[in-house]
């Protein structure tokens, strides 16, 4: 199930997919003894009669069961930026050209020192370089100020 999050309004409406998944989160705050069935008939009662997630969330915003559900959904992890994709296209631009130029002499000349390693020994140092600061250190922290976002955002539905 997705959470309500995904919506981004509270004044979205929901559907019968969203109604059925959210009264599994109340059906299942009975099996771990969160709610009684009396309250568990109320809160569906309401559930199914809500028409935003607004509207939804005032029967489970108190549940342990809810929040575990949002809290679990991290944010989608970044793919690689189109920066780096562009980085080493470019940079094998140069070094196909090189090797290219190498082979057509090595099989017209004969045997000829390898110098096109003086062209992609530093272009592929500085793509890998570059790559791995990528990973390793810009990826990370825009995962964090990604998380840091959505927590600040959940907290402020939250205070509405």
């Amino acid at each position: 199930m997705s959470s309500l999050e995904r919506f981004g309004d509270r004044d979205t409406r929901i559907g019968n997919p969203e109604r059925t998944a959210l009264t599994d989160i109340l059906r299942s705050s009975v099996d771990q003894g969160y709610i009684d069935l009396d309250e568990y008939e109320k809160r569906v009662d309401v559930l199914l009669a809500a028409k935003t997630v607004g509207d939804a969330e005032v029967v489970l915003s108190d549940l342990p069961a809810y929040h575990q559900i949002i809290d679990a959904q991290e944010p989608v992890k970044s793919g690689t930026p189109d920066w780096v994709k562009w980085l080493w296209f470019g940079f094998s631009i140069p070094i196909g050209i090189n090797l290219g130029v190498w082979l057509v002499l090595f099989f017209t000349i004969g045997a000829v020192y390898f110098w096109p390693a003086w062209v992609i020994v530093p272009l592929v140092v500085v793509a890998t370089s570059l790559t791995f600061a990528e990973r390793k250190i810009i990826r990370p922290a825009e995962d964090r100020k990604r998380q840091e976002r959505l927590r600040r955002k959940r907290n402020q539905r939250k205070g509405l």
